[in-house]
């Protein structure tokens, strides 16, 4: 069932309930009104009543019956009495009083016959004890409440109607811009995963979720262009060493040549193997880094310890660079850092190994930076620089700019360097000009990634 109809059913349902509920509260207050304002009546002519008959007392009885006719007789059908209390009751007041006058009460007793509703009350008269018993119908009362019970018999579908009416309407209008949404997320796929859904006026939670599912969309397509410019970019970076490693094959197979031809053949092939075998494991390495259930393995290491590792390295690869490398006797240095040696180092040295190849041979330098609970290293360069529009892209695997093409590499070292940054819950700040150089900012939280 829809959501629309959902909502009318449970709209339709719920306003029944409470024009029920209403409707019952208005009719049995407005009885209980009626009835108290009889018995209001019903004690004034309770008290008229027992006067009379006292007065009456001695006067003859037609002339008594006369006036009684005259003056009492005010409420519809009404019936007065003045009995012995001790005595037998007449017109059914036996089951409706007896209990009340052999209880003692002294008070007014107001009972219901029927209809009829009733008052009565003991007085005492020259030592005696005598009971008056007044009855009357309420037609007044009953006129009103029949005609109430009519109108809210009426009014209760009528307005049943209409609530389930407002509620179609109101339920339609409310989920318009989400109906509308989803026949536009239905036109959406692989070929225009540029398109957004329409932002509704309202700052309701469609507009959150048409909002949450915009940004979705956003990332599904920057997901897209990654894989898209990866393959590109693999394909690119894998043909180029089989097809010269093919030609190389073939020139060399083509005809009888020198000893010397062929070893420069096999020279060229198993340089662009070797390529072949770099560009592999660097994939291979960068497969493992992306799965979700490998784990950094953890553990306690010096700054000093971690530094002189990568300095090793680096130096090594790059003996004539001039680097700028911190002091490791600083004590702001004196702490250790809980995270995967191993990974933290390939991640240094390849940010270093960048600088040092994009540098041009000018300076290179390492900071670290330690503040309460974070550790921050910072490697700069004064080299090429990164493109504006390439910024985006350096953390898709494969992918170099184009003022990078022509510096030995496969573009991985970044995205190498994002993955294993992200599997210790840290961060990766890029920031950089072409001509003036770049700046790569790893942040590490000192607990190490959450758990």
């Amino acid at each position: 069932m829809k959501i629309r109809n959902r909502l009318s059913i449970v709209f339709s349902v719920t306003t029944a309930c409470v024009l029920l509920a209403l409707s019952l509260i208005l009719y049995f207050f407005s009885r209980e009104f009626h009835r108290d304002e009889f018995f209001t009546l019903l004690d004034d002519r309770l008290q008229r009543t027992e006067a009379f008959f006292l007065e009456a007392s001695g006067l003859p009885a037609p002339m008594a019956k006369q006036i009684r006719d005259a003056f009492l007789q005010k409420l519809p059908e009404e019936k007065e009495w003045a009995l012995d209390p001790e005595s037998p009751l007449p017109d059914g007041l036996e089951p409706l009083l007896r209990p009340e006058i052999t209880a003692g009460n002294t008070g007014t007793i107001r009972f219901d016959q029927g209809e009829r509703q009733g008052v009565a009350r003991i007085f005492q008269r020259d030592g005696r004890k005598h009971l008056v018993v007044v009855t009357a119908l309420d037609r007044f009362g009953l006129s009103k409440l029949s005609n109430l019970r009519s109108i809210l018999l009426i009014a209760f579908p009528i307005g049943l109607a209409l609530a389930a009416l407002i509620g179609r309407f109101a339920t339609r209008k409310a989920l318009l811009p989400l109906e509308t949404n989803i026949s536009q997320a239905r036109r959406i796929g692989a070929g225009n995963l540029s398109a957004r859904l329409a932002l509704p006026q309202q700052q309701d939670e469609i507009h959150d979720f048409v909002t949450i599912f915009n940004e979705l969309l956003g990332r599904l397509e920057q997901a897209f262009t990654f894989q898209q410019t990866f393959i590109s970019n693999a394909s690119h970076e894998i043909r180029n060493p089989l097809t010269v490693i093919g030609g190389e094959a073939e020139i060399a197979l083509s005809a009888e040549r020198s000893p010397q031809a062929y070893r420069d053949s096999l020279e060229v092939i198993a340089k662009e193997a070797d390529r072949m075998n770099v560009l592999v494991n660097n994939l291979l390495s960068l497969a493992r880094t992306g799965g979700e259930s490998l784990q950094p393995n953890l553990e306690e290491i010096a700054l000093p310890r971690l530094l002189q590792d990568v300095r090793h390295v680096v130096t090594h690869a790059w003996p004539e660079q001039a680097i700028e490398w911190p002091n490791p006797g600083q004590s702001r240095l004196r702490k250790t850092i809980l995270c995967d040696p191993l990974m933290l180092r390939s991640a240094l040295v390849n940010v270093l190994d960048n600088a040092c190849k994009y540098g041009k041979g000018r300076p290179v330098s390492l900071e670290i930076q330690t503040d309460p609970g974070r550790t921050r290293f910072i490697i700069r360069d004064e080299g090429i620089g990164i493109p504006a529009d390439a910024m985006p892209l350096v953390l898709v695997p494969l992918y170099r700019a184009h003022n990078a093409r022509s510096f030995f590499g496969q573009g991985i070292g970044l995205p190498l360097v994002d993955r294993i940054v992200r599997m210790h819950d840290g961060r990766l700040d890029i920031r950089s000009e072409p001509g003036q150089g770049t700046t790569v900012s790893i942040e590490l939280r000192d607990k190490g990634p959450k758990s």
